[in-house]
């Protein structure tokens, strides 16, 4: 288990089209992601607003707000988003208010890189359901498989 990981994070992205330039907020989808880090009082690891540039220059057409990631070392998907919903499942109501004032989703992304026969433990408790029906939330996978002998670069 020392190549194969998991990381898992909660994410506010503008809802919108997906078009040939990518994702485009609907009016009520552009927010300030500042606004979203003083009413939830958790601090993102990433975030920008609709307008603000990308690295290649090109403004984002979206707004988007991720926090709460979760990469302990461990396989256990249950665990990790347990750990990624502690601080928020106490506001709930916050996030149902966001939601009523800007057109947002919400996802819980899953992100493992598996390498070789390994296999994470992937389930759900009751805990996480409940959270994800009252909030409107989505969780997503992101995997990589590669063949146990793929060189890990950093």
């Amino acid at each position: 288990m020392d190549k194969t990981h998991t990381y898992i994070y909660f994410g506010i992205e503008s809802n919108g089209q997906i078009g040939s330039r990518g994702l485009v907020s609907n009016e009520r989808g552009f927010f300030n992601p500042d606004n979203i880090t003083k009413v939830l009082g958790i601090q993102p690891f990433s975030c920008w607003k609709k307008g603000d540039k990308r690295r290649n220059g090109k403004e984002y057409l979206f707004s988007s707000w991720v926090a709460e990631k979760s990469d302990i070392e461990r396989l256990d998907v249950k665990a990790q988003v347990l750990d990624t919903i502690r601080n928020l499942k106490h506001k709930i109501s916050i996030l149902k208010a966001i939601k009523e004032q800007y057109d947002v989703n919400y996802v819980i992304m899953v992100v493992q890189s598996i390498y070789g026969d390994e296999k994470p433990l992937i389930s759900f408790n009751e805990e996480i359901i409940e959270f994800c029906y009252l909030t409107d939330t989505t969780i997503n996978f992101d995997m990589y498989i590669y063949p146990d002998e793929y060189e890990v670069t950093s």
